[in-house]
């Protein structure tokens, strides 16, 4: 039965993404929904982005092994959204363009750094879009055992599909859905969890479990990490941006940004407190199963079906987000520009743009069948973005007032992602903080030293 329910969950989603998908004949509508997003489908979007295989199986991972601190993982990004909502969410949207790296060049006028923005986030972003479709082919593979395979094309098929006939309007309306199930799934799981024994402070649990913010398992550094390199991708992600240059005007930009920055914290809760029943529970599991092992010891069989759809619901809708954003970036920002150089009409923009989702999609598909599960990549991916591009977009609405230039912008953005790439190839994380200082010095003393001309 729990089968029956995930694939006509799956069905479902599939029939709301390529049915009526809207017009999607010119670039706005389909890259930015016609600009016609309303608050409630763009929360909906944003939360449904942001609570992936990370958010997930990550988050509740680190409450099974690190206890109540883990709550600061999706808490950093609740805050750096509560930041971008009140002080970002309107400009951005006020820019009147596609895409992250349009921002920037927006902002410095550099198509240079236009290109090499979109080539971080480009690689960043295809790792995520893996370990999304792993997660989601894991967790069919728990009621369906054995079919791993299968279920990776399946699940990777269905929003590559639908992504392609309706763009960015597809892809929010299916997340507005998906952010519903998201919701019933894991607040399901963890109402049935506190029935049957209590909430998390009357569990069986190691010393030191439950302190907050920090304890001897999670200390201030690693919690300046989260909120470095976790948390600011939500101060100028890809991803969120798209979100917010799709709402209909400013006013809604920065309402749903606002909205989304508390439900993320409500899920922030829940999630966290899941791991730590399962480590109450089931204290010898390896700490990323939690969620499979709660979901088939400890849910009856019409509800698993329920909370697996969920979980599904949380990796596709992210994967679909990150797989546009990927191809919208690589088609405005790099092949029309360059290939083409701004000839294209806004047809053929839509048209390679549906070729790149496939062939990308299809790319992803594959390297998650070769790889199996990548989710320690998303971390990785975001650390290389968030040290490169995060203080050149940030600092860029001020850039006038701050006497900021191009120069200094590529040189940030070089600085970062491969010091970043290099730290973490060489194993030297704990040098990974100071590159931030160091992106922030360059980018002031480049600009100082290279005047434009």
């Amino acid at each position: 039965m729990s089968l029956t329910i995930a694939l006509l969950f799956l069905a479902v989603i599939f029939l709301i993404g390529i049915i009526r998908p809207g017009k999607t004949s010119s670039a706005a509508d389909f890259f930015v929904s016609g600009r016609s997003g309303s608050t409630l489908k763009i929360t909906g979007s944003l939360v449904a982005t942001i609570i992936g295989g990370s958010a997930t199986l990550g988050v509740a991972g680190l409450g099974f092994s690190m206890g109540l601190p883990a709550l600061w993982w999706l808490l950093s990004g609740s805050i750096f959204l509560f930041i971008l909502g009140i002080f970002f969410a309107g400009k951005v949207r006020s820019l009147e363009v596609y895409t992250l790296p349009e921002v920037l060049y927006a902002q410095y006028g550099s198509g240079v750094l236009r290109i090499i923005s979109s080539i971080v986030i480009i690689t960043a972003w295809l790792g995520i879009i893996g370990a999304q479709i792993a997660a989601a082919g894991k967790f069919m593979d728990i009621l369906w055992p054995g079919h791993f395979t299968e279920s990776v094309i399946i699940c990777g098929s269905l929003f590559i599909i639908y992504t392609i006939a309706g763009g960015q309007r597809s892809v929010i309306r299916t997340d507005l859905f998906q952010t519903f199930f998201i919701f019933l799934g894991i607040g399901l799981l963890f109402l049935l969890l506190v029935s049957g024994s209590g909430f998390i402070w009357n569990l069986q649990l190691p010393e030191g479990h439950l302190d907050f913010p920090v304890n001897s398992r999670f200390g201030y550094s690693d919690m300046l990490g989260f909120f470095l390199f976790v948390g600011t991708s939500y101060l100028a992600g890809p991803d969120m941006y798209s979100r917010i240059l799709s709402a209909k005007d400013e006013a809604t930009a920065k309402r749903s940004v606002l909205a989304a920055a508390v439900f993320v914290a409500i899920l922030a809760v829940m999630i966290t407190s899941i791991g730590i029943y399962g480590k109450s529970l089931y204290p010898g599991i390896e700490s990323e199963s939690v969620f499979p092992v709660l979901i088939m010891e400890q849910l009856p069989e019409w509800i698993k079906g329920i909370v697996v759809a969920a979980l599904l619901a949380a990796f596709l809708s992210s994967a679909n987000t990150c797989l546009i954003t990927a191809c919208i970036i690589l088609n405005s920002d790099i092949i029309n520009p360059i290939v083409f150089k701004n000839t294209l009409d806004e047809k053929r923009q839509v048209l390679i743009t549906r070729i790149l989702i496939f062939i990308i999609g299809a790319a992803s598909i594959s390297i998650t069948l070769y790889c199996g599960g990548i989710i320690k990549s998303m971390l990785f991916a975001l650390t290389v973005y968030t040290t490169g591009l995060i203080i050149p977009v940030i600092l860029g609405f001020y850039r006038e007032k701050l006497k900021l230039n191009r120069y200094g912008a590529i040189a940030a953005v070089l600085t970062g992602s491969i010091s970043a790439v290099t730290l973490k190839f060489l194993a030297l994380n704990k040098y990974l903080l100071l590159i931030f200082p160091v992106v922030i010095i360059v980018i002031f003393a480049v600009s100082f030293i290279k005047h434009e001309e």
